[in-house]
């Protein structure tokens, strides 16, 4: 919802701004325009070199890794050919650190390094505390969710649905990922692209179609390779880009002075222990509600899982996990800490109670113009990493849901058999097709009267999606006796809970029923106010529908709760899942303790592929000249 707001805000500033204005409030200079054209460059360089000089070929010669199952059943599931499982696989054989990177690329956008110094500015750094639900989140991926998915070598994240439920479960939830893609293609392009309108005065609409080309060509020249690691050094000059800024800004002020200031403006509330659910950020609402959103995302989005699966084994999706975790936490940390260093900067002059901006996420982009607007390059680098964000999260989007588009609903739900060179066609025309629904949207908002309609739609689809999708997967995993009839009446329920509380919650903020309390700020040192400063009074809330006043931080706990609540109890009244019956390997591995021995017979069975018999197949390394591969069975034993 903030993110709706600010870009109506920012755009409304724009507007309102005389041409001198439009061309002097910030400098952008020759070598600004040639930083963000060589960000542009090397992404679709990046396209050109994965799609024709590292593309796999074909090979006679197959060489397979221990452990690895050659029941022909099995690679069935890797888009039905080796070229598609290249192309949105890369053949399971990425590296862990790309990939690592690429996970991180999803979760930074424009918003994300303009939206959170802005949170941590107005509302204190208790939102900080969010590193540590990270950290557990990638601890409960990697040991409860990932191994599932490892084990059946999925390629989509809901072929698990209809494995584990029906085919119905699994096509209600590729829907809603579609649906919800598609409705956040316009957020992906239209924030950077005003961002870069209102530094340069450039045409948003050029630059919007320009960076839209950009990522189609390489996205669909490409495929997940190209994606994967223009990702990861799209993440460096975003990291990059933040890092300077900060490292000159606290260079300037001083960290002793730094942090006397945020302290002295009450920026330092990391304890605030209000039980209290209506209260934006409290110790408990941060720490349960982030871990439920963050894993909620992580674990089963069609988004993180392909990448998850484009990793060789278990073990190397895990290694790539950990140093995503690790690296999403510094970067939030970095992010977080601008925000203390800009209420260091205007900490006396607070510069949207001035007038000097109409929109709060506006005070980092004008910190950096401060601090570094007189040096050559780094507003051209600070702007090439907002817009590297924007690169990455439409190239995820593109390749994740023309991958479900195959699989999910072409496959799944209309039984399709395509051959490999209609797979290809349905797959590349969905990317072009997204792209240019991207494109289009930039003019399609604009007739609709702006994009804030699309974003609460949008935003309020994304938290139904995200809650009731986990709640779903979560029920099948960890509760073995659930059947079809509680995860869809769970789903139903997940749904109308958050779809309720999103919703209801963005009317009564749009009816100006609820205002966000901002912690206090100062105007004393300011040289010309051009706004009446007045000191807000807490506002009565009371009359307020009691779930519209959550903190957003519950809306995903009530969604996942809703599932699983629902889900359990529709399960045991329509009869539950004969726990002997039921296939083990759709089962998180910490449930398998509480499973009775007889079910371990049947192993393998759901998902189509050949029982267990005790051997593990080693597949010798060959040469050139061999042509066949050598099959060595040795006594089962325990990979580590």
């Amino acid at each position: 919802m903030l993110m709706c707001i600010y870009i109506q805000c920012l755009k409304f500033y724009y507007d309102s701004m005389n041409e001198d204005e439009k061309t002097t409030h910030f400098y952008f200079g020759t070598v600004d325009y040639c930083v963000f054209a060589a960000m542009l460059i090397l992404s679709a360089t990046s396209g050109t070199y994965f799609g024709y000089i590292r593309k796999q070929k074909p090979s006679s010669h197959t060489v397979l890794s221990r452990n690895e199952n050659i029941n022909s059943k099995k690679n069935k599931n890797d888009f039905g050919s080796s070229s598609m499982n290249e192309y949105l696989l890369g053949s399971r054989k990425l590296k862990p650190f790309p990939v690592s990177m690429s996970l991180i690329a999803s979760y930074i956008s424009g918003v994300t390094i303009l939206g959170t110094p802005a949170e941590i500015y107005n509302y204190g750094s208790q939102y900080w505390l969010i590193v540590v639900p990270i950290f557990l989140m990638g601890i409960v991926v990697s040991t409860v969710y990932l191994p599932v998915f490892s084990s059946l070598k999925v390629s989509s994240s809901y072929e698990y649905l209809e494995l584990r439920f029906s085919s119905s479960v699994r096509t209600v939830a590729s829907v809603m990922f579609v649906i919800d893609e598609i409705l956040f293609l316009p957020i992906i392009i239209y924030v950077p692209a005003l961002a870069f309108n209102q530094v340069t005065g450039a045409n948003l609409y050029l630059i919007g179609g320009i960076v839209c080309i950009v990522c189609i060509f390489y996205t669909i020249i490409g495929g997940i390779k190209a994606v994967v690691h223009t990702d990861a050094w799209q993440v460096m000059v975003m990291f990059l880009s933040v890092v300077v800024v900060t490292a000159i800004g606290t260079s300037a002020i001083g960290p002793t002075e730094i942090y006397k200031r945020a302290m002295d403006g009450g920026r330092l509330n990391f304890l605030n222990m209000s039980p209290s659910m209506y209260e934006r950020h409290t110790f408990w609402s941060v720490l349960i509600g982030g871990f439920s959103y963050w894993t909620s995302f992580n674990s089963v989005n069609q988004t993180m899982v392909q990448r998850y699966m484009s990793l060789p084994n278990l073990k190397k999706a895990r290694q790539s996990i950990a140093m995503f975790t690790v690296g999403i936490s510094l970067f939030v940390s970095v992010c977080c800490y601008a925000g203390v260093l800009v209420y260091a900067e205007f900490y006396q002059c607070d510069p949207t109670a001035s007038g000097l901006i109409k929109a709060d996420d506006q005070l980092f982009p004008m910190y950096v113009m401060k601090i570094v607007g007189d040096i050559r390059g780094l507003p051209g680098l600070f702007i090439a990493g907002v817009f590297g964000a924007a690169l990455s999260s439409l190239s995820v989007v593109l390749n994740s849901t023309a991958a479900v588009l195959l699989e999910d609903i072409c496959k799944g739900c209309f039984n399709g058999k395509p051959n490999d060179k209609v797979a290809g066609f349905i797959v590349k025309g969905s990317i072009l097709a997204l792209g240019a629904l991207a494109m289009l949207f930039l003019f399609v908002v604009e007739k609709l009267g702006g994009i804030l309609g699309v974003c609460i739609v949008a935003t309020s689809l994304s938290a139904i999606a995200a809650g009731t999708t986990f709640g779903i997967f979560t029920l099948g995993m960890l509760v073995p006796w659930s059947n079809t009839y509680g995860a869809l009446w769970g789903a139903v329920a997940g749904a109308i809970m958050s779809g309720w509380i999103s919703f209801g919650s963005q009317a009564v903020v749009a009816a100006g029923q609820i205002i966000p309390q901002k912690l206090n700020s100062s105007v004393e040192a300011c040289e010309a106010i051009n706004a009446t400063i007045s000191n807000l009074m807490p506002h009565d809330e009371s009359d307020v529908f009691p779930l519209y006043r959550l903190s957003f931080h519950w809306i995903n706990p009530a969604g996942v709760l809703s599932v699983l609540i629902v889900g359990t109890i529709v399960s045991f009244l329509t009869g539950p899942r004969d726990l002997k019956t039921i296939d083990p390997e759709l089962i998180s591995p910490v449930i398998h303790r509480l499973l009775p021995t007889e079910c371990f017979n049947n192993f393998g069975d759901r998902s189509n592929r050949q029982k267990d018999t005790g051997l593990v197949y080693l597949r010798a390394e060959q040469s050139d000249s061999v042509n066949v591969s050598t099959v060595v069975p040795v006594p089962n034993q325990v990979e580590s």
